[in-house]
């Protein structure tokens, strides 16, 4: 029996809320099946997870997930709107750099001030000092105009060019949500997860990303993207920096403490693209099933992963990444 029928776990499997007056309770719901599992892996949290489940089941297995450990997914039908909780811990941008494997002459996109009122982000100014001093492409994408012209500046010369969320807002039709929209289940309400994938596509993805290349002199292409984002523990914009890193070799990274706090992101993106989301204390990795896997799930009548990657192509908008 699938461990999430126990009664005991009723109600326990779900997406971690918006309303953050309920992330508190969320994590406590999680307690008795993580103390659960830990006793039946001898007292401790594993250190590696493979998540065949979907958006239920996700967010516990990070949530049980030990620091410093790493957490697998390769796609489900049980919903693409994935979310979780941070985990404890921090790292200077240039420990998380080396954590993600950052290399001369890859390009990366810096969040800058987020939650800032002034110019000065003494966090994001440290991430842009040591992404040129390892040799980065560095395009920098500030909340304010002001911050912009601030950031241009500073590092006139040196960045290959700057961008802002709030120029962006002066254009019609652009939208930047506080976090991912929510996702009607696919299964059930198609056209619903449809439409508000595509509007989420049309009004914030695609508008980002083809002002984000332009300083690199790329264009809007599924292939085309950055090798890493600096993404910041403050905002909930990971479901947008996902979009943003190139297949396969793509990863969005975090070095501020993300404990306490909501992030969420559309799966698929994640795991048919193979990026990974590097975070100080835990690593999650979007993985395509080998052959093997995908015919023993034929054989037994378990998961396919071809319906699941079946489903998501149906469900995009032409030219989604």
């Amino acid at each position: 029996m699938d461990i999430r029928e126990d009664l005991r776990y009723r109600g326990v499997f779900t997406k971690v809320p918006g309303d953050p007056s309920q992330w508190r309770r969320w994590e406590a719901m999680g307690r008795t099946w993580i103390r659960d599992c830990r006793r039946r892996n001898g007292g401790r949290s594993p250190q590696e997870l493979t998540c065949n489940g979907g958006e239920g089941a996700f967010p516990r297995f990070f949530q049980l997930l030990a620091p410093g450990g790493s957490l697998t997914f390769r796609g489900s039908m049980e919903g693409f709107h994935f979310t979780f909780m941070g985990k404890r811990g921090s790292l200077s941008p240039l420990q998380a750099f080396e954590k993600a494997g950052f290399r001369r002459g890859e390009s990366i996109l810096v969040h800058y001030g987020v939650k800032q009122r002034g110019n000065v982000d003494s966090a994001g100014m440290e991430a842009i000092v040591s992404a040129l001093d390892r040799g980065g492409i560095v395009v920098v994408a500030t909340a304010t105009e002001e911050q912009r012209r601030f950031v241009e500046k500073r590092w006139k010369g040196d960045i290959a060019g700057a961008l802002s969320v709030e120029g962006l807002k002066q254009t019609s039709g652009f939208d930047w949500p506080a976090a991912m929209p929510v996702l009607p289940d696919p299964g059930s309400r198609f056209r619903e997860c449809q439409e508000a994938l595509t509007l989420f596509h049309e009004r914030t993805v695609k508008r980002f990303r083809k002002a984000a290349l332009v300083p690199l002199g790329l264009e809007e292409h599924p292939e085309n993207g950055f090798d890493l984002v600096y993404e910041r523990a403050g905002q909930d914009t990971l479901g947008i920096s996902v979009n943003l890193v190139r297949p396969g070799t793509g990863r969005v990274m975090y070095g501020e403490e993300m404990a306490g706090r909501r992030y969420s992101f559309y799966a698929p993106h994640v795991w048919m693209n193979r990026r990974r989301i590097v975070m100080p204390s835990a690593l999650i990795i979007g993985e395509i099933p080998a052959a093997p896997e995908r015919e023993h799930g034929r054989r037994t009548g378990g998961f396919l992963p071809e319906e699941a990657e079946q489903l998501v192509r149906k469900l995009e908008p032409v030219g989604m990444v």
